[in-house]
């Protein structure tokens, strides 16, 4: 290899001054480059008590992994030294050879490779910075990225004015501690060992000057916030105030559920308009059997029954695990009873309104307004695009879709025009029967009961139109006013907006 090569292959050493290249190896086969060097330093320090020395005690070889050449894995071969302390007074007699540049005492990878794991591991992560180190020609495991990231100094913080304070899962179902963040900056500063309030307080008071704190529902916390910083406001955070409004509105909007059906079931006998002012009938909803809404209404009866007895002994004074032991009824239920001043609906299936038939509806209207009304065939059809539900289905759909347009069950066309037929345009106002999950906050923006009314002037016009109660009506606009606006101002809740904001939830009634 010619004078310049080498050169060029010096160059790329992690430390150009105190290393020499002496020789190399390549392996194709492994697709791996081994550059054998040594130490040129001829005077070093003592690690101790940094007296310098030139006296070589032995040689050693140390294997170190470098950054790949293009697709090609490198590793140094290092020759260095252990050289003797020449201060008397040290403890240390015999030490190693340090180079600082180079690696960390004890690693087996250069301090350039540690920083580019270290790198990949604060912007992806353990499993994904694996994945995208394999890729790049390095070898590492998910753990040893994690482990160099938590080897990182915490970047020292002033006492920020705005805190937010929140639990943190060390491990999660086992361990719990506390998060502290930087509200103004959007940056943790601390980690403490648990959630309990000595803790928190004991941080707040050797970190003064703090005026908000924004924290979760949680008791320790509150009392802590108490104790530590007794001037700080405290306040809910986004995530938990759209928390409480959320489970605060599906109690009011399932309190309404059987108002809300009675417009739903108008609504769904109004002509649909289809884009190009085409008027069509529309679907009708499926028919409910009469034995199951005769029992269903049994089973309400006694549930209001049950209601009215746990509000009339709560007014008397008893203790909700007493009244739980009178009734023969969970606490759950005793409290889910007294936190509604009206009787609330029980909710539905959560996978009402969804069909193996739903992909397919669009091309079964096409056909069936087509005037092709033969359900064995449009069942064939739609299995040969993918459908995988049963017949039985197809055929209580093609009922509605004769219902709706006015024929008996199994009565043949005749030569005159039928009315075009298209599913329902408007939402349904019925709540949508699903749990809210506090662990998602990701699912606040898009939950079940924002999505279920979009817009408020229709969604009151609609329940005028039928002539339900007048304080109905009133709770439920202003329950989605309150929503909506809340929802439209998530990204800054400041004190001069939840000022109306709070007299609006006051004159609500909710």
């Amino acid at each position: 290899m010619g004078q310049k090569a080498i050169e060029v292959l010096c160059r790329l050493l992690p430390d150009t001054k105190n290393l020499q290249l002496e020789n190399w190896l390549i392996n194709e086969a492994q697709a791996t480059i081994t550059l054998i060097i040594a130490s040129v330093q001829t005077v070093t320090q003592c690690p101790i008590c940094a007296s310098q020395t030139h006296r070589i005690h032995s040689r050693y070889k140390r294997t170190l992994a470098d950054l790949p050449w293009a697709d090609y894995r490198i590793t140094l071969q290092m020759c260095v030294r252990k050289f003797f302390c020449i201060n008397v007074n040290c403890r240390r007699r015999i030490f190693t050879e340090r180079l600082a540049n180079v690696t960390a005492p004890w690693a087996r990878r250069t301090l350039r490779l540690a920083q580019r794991f270290t790198a990949t591991g604060l912007a992806l992560g353990g499993a994904a910075g694996v994945r995208l180190s394999r890729r790049s020609g390095f070898t590492v495991s998910r753990n040893t990225l994690l482990r160099l990231v938590r080897r990182m100094p915490l970047k020292s913080a002033d006492s920020p004015q705005t805190l937010g304070v929140d639990d943190f899962a060390f491990r999660k179902s086992q361990t719990y501690g506390t998060i502290l963040v930087n509200l103004e900056q959007s940056q943790p500063i601390a980690l403490l060992q648990d959630r309990s309030a000595e803790t928190l307080a004991q941080w707040l008071k050797a970190h003064p000057g703090i005026k908000v704190v924004s924290r979760d529902r949680a008791k320790a916390y509150a009392s802590g916030i108490s104790q530590g910083a007794p001037e700080a406001i405290q306040v809910a955070d986004r995530f938990h105030l759209l928390q409480n409004l959320g489970e605060t509105l599906e109690r009011v909007f399932h309190g309404h559920s059987k108002d809300l059906k009675e417009v739903d079931e108008a609504y769904s006998q109004i002509e649909v308009i289809q884009t190009d002012g085409t008027v069509v009938a529309p679907v009708p909803p499926p028919p409910t059997p009469t034995k199951q809404e005769r029992l269903a209404q049994q089973r309400r009866t006694r549930r209001l029954a049950i209601y009215q007895q746990v509000w009339e002994l709560h007014r008397q004074g008893w203790s909700g695990q007493a009244i739980a032991r009178r009734l023969g009824i969970g606490h759950g239920t005793v409290f889910r009873y007294l936190s509604s001043l009206t009787f609330v609906e029980r909710q539905g299936r959560s996978d009402r309104g969804r069909s193996l038939l739903n992909p397919y509806k669009d091309y079964l209207l096409k056909r069936w307004n087509e005037g092709y009304i033969d359900t064995k065939g449009l069942f064939g059809e739609i299995q040969r695009r993918g459908y995988s539900g049963s017949y039985d289905t197809v055929a209580r759909y093609t009922r509605r879709l004769r219902s709706s347009q006015g024929l008996k069950l199994r009565q043949r066309l005749v030569n005159k025009p039928l009315p075009m037929v298209a599913e329902p345009q408007q939402k349904s106002l019925i709540p949508i029967h699903e749990k809210f999950d506090s662990n998602k906050a990701s699912r606040i923006k898009s939950h079940p009961v924002i999505e279920a009314t979009v817009d408020v002037f229709n969604f009151s016009k609609r329940c005028q139109i039928n002539c339900l109660n007048s304080s109905n009506v009133a709770k439920l606009s202003q329950a989605k006013c309150l929503l909506t606006s809340s929802h439209n101002r998530s990204i800054g809740l400041t004190c001069g907006v939840c000022g109306g904001w709070n007299n609006k939830i006051i004159f609500s009634g909710i």
